[in-house]
């Protein structure tokens, strides 16, 4: 009997002992591995008309989305991120399957934040707010390109943005844009913890998103990954996964059961 209270008063002590490892949330934040707006182009846009829509628009320093409506045509926006090292150092930091996502955002830096201004590419809208939308792609096989701001060939454009939807997608809302009144300002958008997401960032692969508008109004251009420093941001915060409450009450408990005993055994020989 008593060296079976021994045990149970080093196990029960072990149990109350886990709890106490723990860590503070960890954030990471990364830029894109790729990304590219995605022109329509119209009768009025002096860049390239209605010819926008065959021409790739990657490795520019600028993003944009903006409605059909729009005097210089529709705009859409796609972005890549990879999770790599972000995986790498949540298992570090906590251990493989001991952390958790908690929260996600993205911040987008506004070239040209003051309502009415016209960017100095006159392929794009001048500015405007309003609603935009953000998709999950599960589509990641898509192209960059390198053409920059006067486009050309190759890589995703506006008449091939189809093969985006190839495969599920899911829409993580709709978002307003509020013009910051001046240029390179950053506002971030908080997105739901949609299993897509989560999936993707927790298995440590690319995660494609697909900015769309959502009004006939706003017109968001923002900063590319090729513009240095002001590049969109994807943020993800993790915390360590809570010790599930059976056990804090079976440690409990069985601490109780041991000093009840114990009591129960006064006057014999200690452990």
């Amino acid at each position: 009997m008593k060296t079976t209270l021994c045990h149970l008063g080093g196990v029960a002590g072990l149990l109350l002992l886990l709890p106490v490892v723990s860590h503070a949330d960890t954030v990471f934040m990364t830029t894109p591995t790729a990304d590219a707006f995605l022109a329509a182009g119209s009768a009025t846009n002096p860049a390239c008309t209605t010819t926008c829509g065959d021409l790739n628009f990657g490795g520019t320093g600028n993003l944009s989305v903006a409605p059909a409506s729009s005097v210089k045509g529709e705009f859409d926006t796609v972005m890549k991120f990879n999770f790599t090292n972000a995986v790498s150092l949540f298992n570090s930091t906590y251990g493989a399957g001991n952390w958790q996502v908690t929260g996600v955002s993205l911040s987008l830096n506004a070239s040209f934040g003051t309502q009415g201004a016209q960017p100095s590419n006159v392929l794009f809208n001048s500015a405007n707010g309003g609603n935009f939308a953000i998709q999950w792609l599960s589509n990641n096989s898509w192209i960059e390109g390198t053409n920059g701001g006067s486009g050309g060939p190759g890589g995703i454009t506006f008449n091939t943005k189809s093969t985006l939807l190839t495969g599920p997608t899911a829409s993580l809302g709709t978002f307003t844009y509020t013009l910051p009144g001046a240029n390179n300002v950053y506002a971030t958008y908080n997105l739901p913890l949609n299993p897509n997401l989560i999936g993707n960032i927790t298995g440590g692969g690319d995660l494609s998103l697909f900015l769309t508008p959502a009004d006939d109004q706003i017109g968001y251009l923002f900063a590319a990954r090729s513009a240095g420093t002001t590049n969109p941001q994807f943020i993800v915060t993790v915390a360590p996964v809570p010790v599930p409450a059976a056990i804090w009450l079976f440690g409990s408990g069985l601490t109780a059961v041991v000093g009840i005993a114990r009591r129960n055994m006064r006057g014999r020989s200690e452990c």
